[in-house]
């Protein structure tokens, strides 16, 4: 650790972090200028998406930005279509954007990675042209403001961001899972010396695995060949994952010459020779006369050559790309998400038709991303609570700013100026380990409220009800999220556990080609990853239930083959 991190960590922040977010906020204030410079209405917009597409790394930054763009490109239009269709009618329009979202919450739940974020995205960017348009004459130009903010928000961020982004920093992954695969073989060997798993520790073994296998769905992320390098890598821990299985179900054999040649995979691979890793798992391959364990020993070798063969070239054999591997998709819980977002939204409605106050608008705006951004959180009841800080602390902050600087401003640029400070201090709650949970929303929820306008004049009444109504929008998302359906990461586990269930019973009652039977084997190890993820987060009992199902699991795929 470097003196000027140890100095920020006894303090309790985190010197990544602040890099991090001061250069965001820097990249931010530069919108903000791009923005009013072109005569964009909201230039803050293009600030609050800075915020949201800004990563640590440019994979992510690339593919993020590129679904932000695609997803309020689809949910302005279907905004524009409801305000349209609408016409005067509140609840008309409420009602349709509240089906609308539901169904984005829905896909966006089934999905993975980051086009789930841009499926959820095009949902609630629908609310914010369709909940912020005032009257059917400004449709249009707040639709093309929508999309031009974001489109400089974008390209700011992508900008500042691959200035100061290190590649070095995406390939921490495949460090890890080098040495973690020299490592398990390692242990196999001796495994193999001794005759006894007693060593082996599997639970241990399949859990550091599962923590390498969710980060791949960042690993693969900006694009095709970053793509096939997560599905390289996925095969491989699939593949480990069968090994410890099928020993856990068959037992080991003593083979000091099995035990060797493990040996020598392993320390091949701590070397990082290709050449040298290509060989001797050739050579284990052929020695490997455990008769239970030869035909995964040989899917392991299998994916290994796979993943050295796209190191080296970049891309891999057309038969190893057409290779599924299924991912776990979680259709209970999506239902659920979207049943939960169209009760909570539909009520909203009702009450803004009744009563046609506009402040409700926001309170709509704001439960349509609290309520399909984070639903696929481990406990967004829990997030919401943090998220509540975050933004009633921005907008105590843009109240101040309504209130004692802006209406002294004497310009809309000196306004957006005046925002400056506060963009670029954010930086601290960000890296601060009390603080950072909130810091985001703080800075979304500020710059929300903060719209600029000539001559402005600050209304205590109506700049306090809108600030009221947005940051409700927290504390309804958190009621029905322990209300309806109520999730947290015990619900998330029992749900996995249907889904096993259900494959399983489906695994007994059909007979199943040998590809067939791939397919199924690698969404029930995928389903594996994931419960002995959360077992480390709920403690022994989950430990000892996703043991359970890792034996079910592998009797089922022994009785098949």
């Amino acid at each position: 650790m470097t003196p000027l991190n140890a100095k920020f960590a006894h303090f309790g922040f985190d010197y990544t972090r602040f890099r991090f977010g001061f250069r965001t906020g820097i990249a931010a204030c530069l919108s903000l200028v791009i923005a009013w410079a072109l005569g964009l209405e909201h230039p803050q917009w293009s600030a609050m998406t800075v915020w949201a597409v800004s990563q640590p790394t440019r994979g992510l930054l690339l593919e993020k930005a590129a679904y932000r763009i695609l997803g309020t490109l689809i949910g302005t239009v279907v905004g524009m279509v409801l305000v349209v269709t609408a016409g005067d009618n509140i609840i008309a329009l409420a009602l349709g954007l509240t089906v609308w979202v539901g169904l984005c919450v829905y896909v966006g739940n089934l999905l993975h990675g980051l086009i789930s974020y841009g499926a959820i995205l095009a949902g609630y960017s629908a609310s914010m042209v369709a909940l912020l348009t005032r009257t059917p004459d400004a449709l249009l130009p707040l639709g093309i403001d929508r999309l031009l903010t974001v489109f400089i928000g974008v390209i700011t961020a992508l900008f500042i961001g691959w200035l100061f982004t290190y590649k070095k920093a995406e390939q921490t992954l495949v460090n890890q899972f080098r040495r973690q695969t020299a490592e398990n073989l390692k242990l196999l060997a001796t495994a193999y010396q001794t005759g006894s798993l007693r060593q082996l520790n599997t639970h241990d073994r399949l859990s550091q695995l599962a923590h390498l296998e969710a980060q791949l769905i960042e690993h693969g992320t900006g694009s095709p060949a970053a793509h096939l390098s997560a599905k390289t890598i996925r095969r491989v821990l699939n593949a480990q994952m069968g090994l410890f299985a099928q020993l856990e179900a068959k037992g080991i054999i003593q083979s000091k010459t099995i035990s060797e040649h493990l040996h020598s995979c392993s320390e091949s691979l701590v070397k990082n020779q290709t050449k040298s890793i290509r060989y001797h798992l050739k050579q284990t391959l052929k020695v490997f006369n455990h008769q239970p364990m030869t035909g995964y020993f040989k899917e392991f070798v299998e994916a290994s050559l796979a993943r050295l063969e796209f190191r080296d070239t970049g891309t891999t054999a057309r038969s190893v790309r057409g290779v599924s591997v299924l991912l776990h998709r979680d259709w209970r819980g999506a239902r659920q998400a979207a049943i939960r977002t169209i009760i909570a939204m539909t009520i909203i409605s009702v009450i803004w038709g009744y009563t046609g106050w506009f402040q409700i608008a926001y309170l709509l705006l704001g439960a349509s991303v609290m309520l399909t951004l984070f639903s696929t959180a481990e406990n967004p009841a829990k997030t919401m609570y943090y998220v509540f800080l975050g933004q009633t602390a921005g907008a105590i902050t843009a109240l101040a700013m309504q209130a004692l600087v802006w209406p002294y401003a004497g310009s809309i640029l000196n306004m957006l100026v005046c925002l400056m400070p506060v963009i670029l201090l954010s930086a601290l709650p960000m890296s601060h380990n009390r603080t950072a949970p909130g810091a985001m929303d703080f800075n979304l929820v500020f710059l929300l409220l903060m719209q600029p306008a000539l001559q402005y004049q600050f209304e205590p009444i109506q700049a306090i009800t809108i600030a009221l109504a947005v940051i409700a929008a927290p504390l309804v998302a958190m009621v029905s999220y322990r209300l309806v359906f109520p999730t947290n990461l015990r619900s998330r586990q029992q749900q996995l556990i249907v889904s096993l269930e259900r494959d399983l019973n489906e695994l007994q009652r059909q007979q199943l080609s040998g590809t067939n039977l791939t397919r199924y084997r690698a969404r029930l190890y995928h389903r594996l990853f994931k419960l002995f993820l959360m077992a480390d987060k709920l403690g022994v009992d989950a430990k000892v239930t996703a043991t359970h199902y890792l034996f079910r699991v592998q009797h089922q795929v022994n009785q098949h083959e």
